[in-house]
């Protein structure tokens, strides 16, 4: 399992969040998701195959703008 902490640009409301939300729990891997409006950042958990690329491109798809992000390898 993996950790991914990625900043989300252009949110603006929690229909946002929710949008953010469905389009990267689509992506293959990722197990769970919890975005933040007030901190502009999603908290993933993911496969270890579960790329950031995957992820940001899924942020993109849905309208908004990934930003800096920190990954985590688990166990």
């Amino acid at each position: 399992m993996k950790k991914i902490k990625i900043e989300v640009g252009g949110m603006t409301c929690e229909h946002c969040v929710a949008r953010v939300n469905k389009f990267v729990k689509s992506v293959n891997g990722v197990i769970e998701i919890n975005t933040s409006l007030k901190e502009n950042t999603s908290y993933i958990v993911a496969k270890d195959g579960t790329t950031v690329e995957a992820v940001k491109s899924a942020i993109e798809d849905a309208g908004y703008k990934p930003g800096k992000y920190e990954v985590e390898e688990g166990e």
